[in-house]
Order: structure tokens, then C-alpha cells, then sequence
């Protein structure tokens, strides 16, 4: 993929996890900005950890397969 692909990818998934927090915190209070805040940093968490685990045993098992013993 292209760079111009990737960030596109990657403006998508922004703007679709923006719109998922913006539901949520409507739902509890929609006066103010810290439960936005709040719900936007433990969605990013949630979906952030299986990431970088997914990508991490990805990792180790191109480098094992790269380099087998």
C-alpha cells in the first residue's frame, strides 16, 4: 500500500473511533467535555492492547520463521 493509502486507513478508523466516543458520551453527559475525554482514552485502551498484542505475536512468529534454530 501506497503511504496516501495508509493514511487514509488510518483518518478512517480516527474519525470512526471519534464517533463511537461521541455516541457514548451523549448517551451519559452530553454538557461536558472530561466524559468524552474519559470514554475516547478506555476505547483507545480497549481497542489499542489486542493491537499491539496481535502486532507483537505477529512479530515473533515472522522473526521464527525468518530465523528457525
Amino acid at each position: 500500500m501506497k503511504p496516501a493509502d495508509w493514511l487514509i486507513a488510518l483518518l478512517l478508523i480516527a474519525i470512526g473511533i471519534s464517533c463511537l466516543t461521541m455516541a457514548a458520551t451523549s448517551i451519559m453527559n452530553p454538557a461536558s467535555v472530561q466524559p468524552y475525554l474519559y470514554n475516547l482514552l478506555r476505547i483507545c485502551i480497549w481497542i489499542g492492547i489486542p493491537a499491539l498484542l496481535a502486532f507483537a505475536i505477529y512479530k515473533m512468529l515472522r522473526r521464527n520463521k525468518r530465523n528457525p534454530k
